[in-house]
């Protein structure tokens, strides 16, 4: 294979930037295709978030600058996406008609596909690679499985009443997206879910503060743009390829380079 998608050619060329973030922003100057599949999803989800606020299901809104003063968060949750303004809680979908019951499964699945969608093809055009409909499968599957396991933290009350004490699971929370940063990467290379846990394990570790801080600058982020009018957009498009890319770019580096420059 040749040509500015060449794996081996696009990464010889980064080896020179010495952290995955900025050999990140190289390729998607290099290549802005790589924005289009994020940008789309980010309108997605902004029409989401209008046909939220029109129905009758609950829908909290996202706090944004000037609301509750400035509540400074991490919007990362371990793969590549746009943060909306609005959530839907899956709790408050128990006991609904069957009507409502599928149109609120039916925006969280579409939602969910989206992002799906757009990070195999942002990542498999980094890699050089087909898009995959298997590959489509698995990475559903898991942002399917973390976004369920976050949801489940989030409504637990004695995490969130912990005080000074929830370092302690925030910290937890961290070590977790730092070594799992990799898994979606290797589910669009066509590992399963199993096998793309397991790998990410075995890559990152050693790695823990470099990533540890790719993390918290996706996170900072998107939170930021976020907070921002058309902060899905703007989130969507710009954070979330980087962090796609990012993602190759790690494995790139652990396959020619094992430990980061």
């Amino acid at each position: 294979m040749s040509g500015e998608h060449d794996p081996a050619a696009v990464c010889d060329a980064e080896r020179t930037l010495s952290h995955p973030l900025r050999a990140a922003l190289a390729r998607l100057r290099r290549d802005p295709a790589l924005f289009g599949p994020f940008l789309l999803v980010g309108i997605a989800l902004s029409l989401v978030d209008w046909l939220r606020r029109r129905d009758p299901l609950p829908a909290p809104e996202r706090a944004g600058f000037g609301t509750n003063g400035i509540d400074i968060r991490l919007e990362f949750v371990g793969y590549p996406t746009g943060i909306g303004q609005t959530m839907r809680p899956l709790e408050s979908l128990i006991g609904l008609e069957p009507g409502y019951l599928v149109w609120g499964l039916g925006l969280y699945g579409l939602t969910t596909l989206a992002v799906s969608v757009a990070g195999v093809v942002t990542m498999a055009h980094a890699m050089g690679r087909d898009v995959r409909l298997g590959a489509v499968r698995s990475l559903f599957g898991f942002v399917v499985a973390t976004d369920l396991f976050q949801r489940l933290l989030g409504s637990i009350e004695l995490l969130q009443a912990m005080g000074l004490w929830g370092v302690v699971p925030l910290a937890i929370y961290c070590y977790l997206f730092v070594r799992f940063f990799v898994a979606p990467g290797l589910l669009v290379d066509g590992r399963s879910i199993q096998a793309a846990i397991r790998g990410s394990l075995r890559r990152t570790a050693g790695r823990g503060w470099r990533l540890f801080g790719l993390v918290v600058a996706i996170g900072l982020s998107a939170w930021l743009l976020a907070s921002l009018p058309l902060g899905t957009v703007l989130s969507s498009a710009l954070v979330a390829p980087v962090h796609a890319v990012a993602i190759v770019v790690v494995l790139e580096r652990d396959r020619s380079h094992p430990a980061f420059r």
